[in-house]
């Protein structure tokens, strides 16, 4: 018969297992987009410090500010157009800038994911605050950049932080060719019978994914 200690011991140890690959797969499925949004900062003392964002998805950030802080710092952030959300410090990622591991609820999240899409959806498109219609995203048209400095024009089928679907008449880039959408990068990931499809992917200092 097993000792209980180490019965015990060993079932807590594969519960924590199980709750770190859980929150480690959650992180993964969120994909960082180049929003830059200012707003204010509270450390752990509660004093109030300028930031911004670098990039950012529903899961975490990667913030500018002058403040020193340490890994696992809780903080919260009012960030411009998106609100309040509280986080803990997981990495400095370079000077001045360090990645903050939100803390929100399942719904929470859901609200950011489409908040961020709205202001994502505006900087790169040019469109209204208010959430595209699909009708009004057959509408909205998006320039294409390639590496080799060719302009794609093309209407907008859909659109998301992971990605967006072009339909256009002009020749498709690649596979797997890095192209450019205002200050988004992706990839081609796919072929349509009309157009292709982009990934979004951080390119250069972004915060590497888990």
């Amino acid at each position: 018969m097993a000792h209980p200690a180490k019965s015990l011991s060993i079932a807590g140890a594969a519960q924590r297992l199980a709750s770190t690959t859980r929150r480690a797969q959650e992180r993964r499925r969120f994909r960082r987009a180049p929003i830059v949004v200012g707003g204010r900062m509270l450390d752990p003392l509660g004093r109030e410090h300028d930031c911004r964002t670098a990039d950012i998805s529903p899961g975490d950030a990667r913030i500018t500010t002058t403040l020193g802080l340490d890994v696992g710092h809780r903080v919260v952030l009012y960030l411009e157009a998106v609100g309040r959300i509280a986080g803990v410090v997981a990495r400095q990622c370079g000077e001045n800038e360090f990645a903050i591991i939100f803390d929100t609820s399942p719904h929470k999240r859901e609200k950011l994911a489409e908040a961020l899409t709205l202001l994502m959806n505006k900087e790169l498109l040019g469109a209204d605050d208010e959430a595209p219609s699909a009708e009004s995203r057959l509408r909205q048209r998006a320039r294409i950049e390639t590496e080799d400095g060719k302009a794609i024009d093309g209407e907008v089928l859909d659109f998301s932080l992971a990605g967006m679907t072009i339909r256009t008449a002009r020749l498709r880039p690649p596979l797997g060719a890095w192209v450019r959408v205002g200050a988004a990068y992706g990839r081609v990931a796919r072929y349509l019978d009309d157009g292709f499809a982009i990934d979004f992917e951080p390119r250069g200092g972004g915060i590497q994914q888990e």
